[in-house]
C-alpha cells in the first residue's frame, strides 16, 4: 500500500539549506499543504511530495515529472507544484529513476512506467482528473506515456523546456555526428559483451561530462533503438497540449546549436491528434543564460500564472471543496 507522511519540519529545514536568496521563492506559498509520500513504481519505491490547496480538497490533480538528474523539489516542478496548489490544484512531484546520480544507470522505459504509477497513486487518493506536466527530459517521458498507453483520466499535457528526440539532440548538438557514432559503437559493444553497467564519460563540452552507463546511453540516446524519440507517440496524443519555452533556452555542446523554439515547433507539428495545441513563449529576463532560461529563473510566477490561465481555457479549472 502507498505510504504517506506528515511533512511538518521538512520545509523549515529546506529553507535553511537553500542559501541562495532566489531559491526562497521555491518554498510553497503560505497555507499550501505538503505531504511526503511513497508509492510502488518501476520495480522500486518511488518517493515524492503531494501539494494540496489550503483547507480544501482539489478536484484536479497534476503529476509533475522533473528533468535529467534533477528532483521534485528543484526547478519548475517545485515552483509549479506550490503555485498550482495555492490556486486549488493537487500537485504530485516525485523523484523518478532519472533523478540525481540514479540517472546514470536508469532506463527511459522505467521512467515512463513511473508516470503510470504516479497517476495510479493520484487516483488512489481520489483524484480522477489528471494533468500531466514534464520539464526537460520529463517532457518525452510524459509524451511517450500518454501516446503509448493513453490514460482516460489524463485530460491535458503541459511540457516546459521541451524535447522531442533525445537521440537526435545528443548526436547533432551535444556530441556532433563523428563523436556520437564512436561513442554509440563503444556502448553497443559493451552491452553486447554483457558489460552494459560499465560507466562511460560522455564529453559534451570542454571539461564537461555526462556520466552514464553504456546501457543507459543506449536507452536514452541510441538513434536507432531509443524510445526517447517520441514523434510517433506525440502523434497519438488526443488531449490538449501546452508547450512552454523561453527563446533564450538553447542547446549546444560539441555539435551544432539547437534552439528550444525549434523543438517546440516540431512538437506542435507532430501533435496532429490533439484537439488544442498552444505554444507559450516566456519573454527572457535580462542577462539570462541558456540554463537559467531553461529553468525559467526570474520568470517563475509568470510561468505559473500562464499555466493556470491555460488550464482554465481547456476547462480544467480546479474547484476545491
Amino acid at each position: 500500500m502507498p505510504r504517506k507522511f506528515d511533512l511538518t519540519p521538512f520545509f523549515a529545514l529546506l529553507a535553511a539549506l537553500l542559501f541562495a536568496p532566489a531559491a526562497l521563492a521555491y518554498l510553497p506559498p503560505k497555507g499550501v499543504g505538503v505531504e511526503l509520500v511513497e508509492f510502488p513504481g518501476g520495480g522500486r519505491t518511488v518517493q515524492g511530495a503531494l501539494f494540496t490547496p489550503p483547507g480544501k480538497r482539489a478536484s484536479v490533480g497534476v503529476v509533475l515529472v522533473h528533468g535529467v538528474e534533477s528532483y521534485w523539489y528543484q526547478g519548475p516542478p517545485m515552483f509549479l507544484a506550490g503555485e498550482l496548489a495555492a490556486r486549488g490544484y493537487a500537485a504530485l512531484g516525485y523523484n523518478g529513476a532519472h533523478s540525481g546520480e540514479s540517472f546514470r544507470s536508469s532506463e527511459f522505459e522505467t521512467a515512463v512506467k513511473e508516470v503510470g504509477a504516479a497517476i495510479a497513486y493520484m487516483k488512489s487518493r481520489g483524484y480522477q482528473t489528471i494533468v500531466l506536466a514534464g520539464h526537460s527530459l520529463g517532457t518525452p517521458i510524459v509524451e511517450h506515456y500518454q501516446g503509448a498507453e493513453p490514460d482516460a483520466a489524463v485530460k491535458a499535457l503541459a511540457v516546459y523546456g521541451p524535447h522531442i528526440n533525445i537521440p537526435k539532440i545528443t548526436r547533432d548538438s551535444l556530441l556532433g555526428p563523428e563523436l556520437y557514432q564512436r561513442f554509440l559503437a563503444e556502448c553497443r559493444e559493451l552491452v553486447a559483451a554483457g558489460k552494459g553497467e560499465e560507466i562511460k564519460l560522455l564529453p559534451y563540452r570542454e571539461n564537461r561530462f555526462i556520466i552514464t552507463t553504456a546501457k543507459t546511453f543506449l536507452s536514452y540516446r541510441d538513434i536507432d533503438t531509443s524510445k526517447a524519440a517520441v514523434e510517433k507517440m506525440i502523434q497519438r496524443i488526443k488531449v490538449p497540449l501546452l508547450i512552454v519555452y523561453d527563446p533564450a533556452d538553447n542547446i549546444q555542446g560539441k555539435g551544432g546549436l539547437t534552439k528550444r523554439e525549434t523543438l517546440a515547433a516540431e512538437i506542435r507539428a507532430n501533435a496532429t491528434a490533439s484537439p488544442k495545441v498552444d505554444t507559450l513563449v516566456i519573454p527572457s529576463v535580462a542577462d539570462t543564460s541558456p540554463l537559467k532560461a531553461h529553468n525559467f529563473v526570474g520568470n517563475e510566477r509568470l510561468v505559473a500564472e500562464k499555466t493556470l490561465q491555460w488550464l482554465q481555457s481547456v476547462d480544467l479549472a480546479s474547484t476545491p471543496h
